[in-house]
């Protein structure tokens, strides 16, 4: 709503004036205070959330609605484990060995990382870190050499140097580093690429060259200890297994969040529900129940029918189209709900405001038949969106929209002389259905401290041709007398509240109306007060 902030200075240039006109000795009068207070214009965006309405060419209206009901992600379904690495690595022989010399070679060992029923075969990493660590018993600096072969980047082997010191009195020689391995590409198929889940990395260590000859005792040596930590795959491939995993919450349903009562009856609606997959394995999915939930009044419509609900529906895996810029091509399966296969306008009708949901999904449910090519990207999962469109054609009852304006009357001096006053609302409404109209006065905090009439204000509905379209708009003037209470309590509000409430009574036979772009209530309240005004 668009509220004119010229208030207080109306408010203050009349006050003044009257102080400056009435400075006599024991003299009092009452006098008339006339403050516009609220000047707004209700459209079809006070009914629904603009980016929703579609203008049809004869500017009737559809909502057009597209949302997300759930999306198993590839976080969800592939998770590899923060992992620790322990090497111990002895000196077999006993001598003086002079710098440079080699004191391990070719030491490899392979790591398994536990991803339960995941085989993994490749990996890009998206986000994680490895942090070695190093300690030595050799009375010499060494030069150790920590390798994966297994993860390059550019084609370039993971490696990295660390400078060891020599050991001193009791205490080892000791290092930590840690590296970044995003963007590296994860080999999990082991040193002769026939297993899964498999690292391998390798270690080589020898004297400094720039020191001196060192006394090595058999027993002495080397452990190390590699900790992989947050490792996220942006690409994932292998055989993910056949897991099934149960969802189930409550999401926002933002088409009819604006109203806040009453009752809807659509003429018509089309809905699709459509299973996209843009992971490289076959699923069941299974959508055990959707509900229509409003906060408001509490009810609870449970969607039936539409060959859907509680069946499970086999979507084929995506395929990869290589285009790092778009690197999935789904597979969909879609279901249109109407109102002779399932109750969708029941579940409309309820005005959610959330919509609940629970499903379970069961990926790769005939085993491996990719040959360990299941893939899967970060980004891209297995969801369900619902389609919807509104023509809004409709019966409304009781049917209630709210909005708040700010106020900035009180805390003026002289503002405790105003007695009690009116409200003077000067209605045009263009909708074809007649209108109630309550104001509420609220706090800081948004609690109603008081209601500024006991009963709605109706108003009277636009003039309608045979078909239901208004062809004129219909002004209407509503008075509401307030007492001393409700003037002071009005002049100390911080907001307005607004409640227009929407009608078309029982026309027989039914007749559904619809909604156009250009249909309009426009809203001037003009607020006359009893000033006692003395010296």
């Amino acid at each position: 709503m668009n509220v004119k902030r010229n208030i207080n200075r109306t408010l203050y240039l009349c006050l003044a004036g009257l102080f400056l006109f009435g400075c006599r000795k024991n003299a009092s009068w009452n006098t008339q205070l006339m403050v516009p207070l609220v000047n707004t214009s209700m459209s079809i965006g006070n009914l629904v959330t603009d980016s929703l309405v579609h203008k049809n060419p004869d500017s009737s209206v559809t909502l057009v609605y597209n949302g997300s009901l759930y999306n198993l992600n590839t976080d969800t379904l592939i998770k590899i484990p923060d992992t620790t690495i322990n090497y111990y690595y002895p000196i077999f022989s006993s001598g003086t060995f002079n710098p440079g010399a080699v004191l391990l070679g070719n030491t490899g060992a392979y790591t398994r990382y536990g991803t339960g029923s995941v085989q993994l075969t490749k990996a890009i990493i998206y986000s994680g870190n490895i942090t070695v660590e190093v300690s030595s018993s050799i009375l010499g600096a060494t030069d150790f050499i920590y390798s994966i072969p297994s993860a390059t980047l550019g084609g370039n082997p993971f490696t990295v140097k660390l400078k060891v010191p020599a050991e001193v009195g009791a205490n080892l020689g000791a290092i930590t580093q840690s590296y970044n391995l995003a963007n590296y590409n994860l080999d999990l198929t082991g040193q002769y690429h026939n297993g899964f889940n498999t690292l391998y990395t390798d270690v080589t260590a020898s004297l400094d060259p720039a020191d001196s000859p060192t006394a090595i005792t058999a027993g002495q040596g080397f452990t190390a200890v590699a900790t992989f930590q947050g490792l996220t795959p942006y690409y994932a491939q292998g055989y993910f297994g056949t897991i099934t995993k149960a969802y189930s919450a409550t999401s926002p349903f933002s088409i009819f969040s604006k109203i806040t009562g009453g009752t809807l009856n659509l003429q018509s609606v089309n809905v699709s529900l459509s299973l996209q997959n843009y992971i490289g394995v076959d699923a069941d999915i299974t959508i055990d129940s959707l509900v229509s939930v409003n906060t408001h009044t509490g009810a609870r419509v449970k969607l039936t029918g539409g060959n859907i609900i509680g069946n499970s529906v086999r979507v084929g895996r995506a395929s990869q189209t290589y285009n790092p810029n778009n690197p999935v091509s789904p597979v969909f399966q879609t279901f249109s709900l109407t109102p002779s296969n399932s109750n969708i306008i029941s579940w409309i009708n309820n005005l959610p405001n959330q919509a609940g949901y629970s499903a379970h999904v069961t990926t790769d449910p005939l085993g491996n038949v990719s040959g360990s090519n299941d893939f899967a990207f970060k980004g891209y999962g297995i969801q369900s969106n619902l389609n919807i469109s509104i023509p809004l054609s409709l019966v409304a009852s009781n049917l209630t929209l709210a909005d708040t304006v700010s106020l900035n009357l009180g805390g003026n001096t002289g503002l405790q002389n105003i007695q009690s006053g009116t409200l003077t609302i000067y209605a045009v409404n263009g909708f074809p259905f007649s209108t109630g109209l309550q104001f509420y006065l609220l706090d800081n905090n948004l609690h109603v401290t008081d209601s500024l009439c006991s009963t709605v204000q109706p108003i009277a509905s636009g003039n309608m041709n045979a078909l239901g379209v208004v062809i004129n708009t219909v002004p209407s003037v509503v008075r509401i007398t307030l007492n001393e209470a409700q003037t002071r309590l009005l002049f100390n509000a911080n907001r307005l509240l607004i409640k227009a409430v929407f009608n078309m009574g029982s026309p027989s036979p039914l007749t559904y109306r619809k909604i156009y772009s250009y249909n309009t209530l426009s809203l001037n309240v003009v607020g006359n007060f009893n000033y006692l005004a003395h010296e």
